[in-house]
């Protein structure tokens, strides 16, 4: 992987939350492939499949939504070659209180860049027994 790519990749985790948070639907493209998938494994967690229902949840989120920070980004190839960042994340609440977590990602290299094609969101706190160790 050049120093380019993990560049490009890491501008495309950084546009995550400018666009979700700002509920940029038209450039979520931006960010992930038509057919993402992004895990939520928070609370009783949710499963949204493709750009359209990510534009969905962005919006349906309404005026009181977390705002995201993406921070300490670590990009690897597999041996098969996947690529993959795993990424800390920060959501403040408009309370002020905040909740943080990992996202694990799968990047796909497409004819307009770097798109996430699967996120699994993995919250911190409180930790899932598979998650611990």
């Amino acid at each position: 992987m050049s120093p380019e790519d993990v560049g490009n990749i890491r501008q495309t985790l950084a546009l995550f939350a400018h666009v979700f948070d700002n509920k940029e639907v038209a450039d979520l493209g931006l960010v992930f492939t038509e057919d993402a998938v992004i895990e939520l494994t928070r609370g009783a967690g949710r499963t949204i499949e493709g750009l359209a229902a990510i534009g969905e949840l962005a919006v349906g989120l309404g005026a009181d939504a977390p705002d995201h920070h993406t921070l300490d980004t670590h990009v690897s190839v597999d041996a098969d070659g996947t690529v993959r960042a795993r990424s800390r994340y920060l959501a403040i609440l408009p309370d002020g209180s905040v909740h943080n977590g990992d996202y694990l990602d799968v990047l796909e290299r497409t004819p307009g860049g770097w798109r996430i094609g699967r996120r699994v969101s993995v919250p911190r706190y409180p930790r899932a027994a598979e998650n611990t160790g």
